[in-house]
C-alpha cells in the first residue's frame, strides 16, 4: 500500500489601508421662493464636489439663518422667513467633513443678494404688495 502526499499551502493577501486624501470643496448659495417678509424661501447650498457629511451654516452678516443643515449628495437646505424689507447678503459656509479616509475642506460661498419684498402671506400663497 503506498500513501500520496497532498500538501496545500494558502496565501493571504493584505493591502494598505488607502491613505486618506484632503480635498478641496466649493459652496454655492441660492434662494429658491419669492423674496418678502412673511413669506418663508428656501436657502439651498450646493457643495462640490458631491458628497454626503458635514453641515452648511447660512449667515447673513453675524446672524445665523436657521439651523446648521446637514449636507447630503452635496446638497443642504434651510427654509428662512426675511423680516424687513431691503437688500440681504447671505453665504453658505460648509464645515468641512471626514468622509471615509478623505477630509473635505471646509469652504464659504460667495455672497448672494437677496432683495427682499414686503409680502402678504395667505396661508397656501405668498404675494409681493410693494
Amino acid at each position: 500500500m503506498s500513501t500520496l502526499g497532498v500538501t496545500a499551502a494558502a496565501m493571504i493577501l493584505v493591502a494598505p489601508p488607502a491613505a486618506a486624501a484632503t480635498i478641496d470643496t466649493t459652496t454655492m448659495v441660492s434662494i429658491q421662493g419669492m423674496a418678502a417678509t412673511t413669506c418663508p424661501v428656501t436657502l439651498t447650498a450646493q457643495v462640490s464636489p458631491a458628497f454626503t457629511g458635514g453641515t452648511v451654516l447660512f449667515k447673513e452678516g453675524n446672524a445665523t439663518l436657521g439651523t446648521a443643515a446637514a449636507v447630503t449628495n452635496g446638497t443642504a437646505s434651510v427654509q428662512h422667513t426675511f423680516s424687513t424689507t431691503g437688500a440681504h447678503v447671505v453665504v453658505a459656509t460648509f464645515s468641512g467633513a471626514r468622509v471615509g479616509a478623505d477630509d473635505f475642506r471646509a469652504s464659504t460661498s460667495g455672497a448672494l443678494t437677496v432683495t427682499v419684498a414686503t409680502g402678504l402671506n395667505l396661508g397656501s400663497i405668498c404675494l409681493p404688495i410693494g
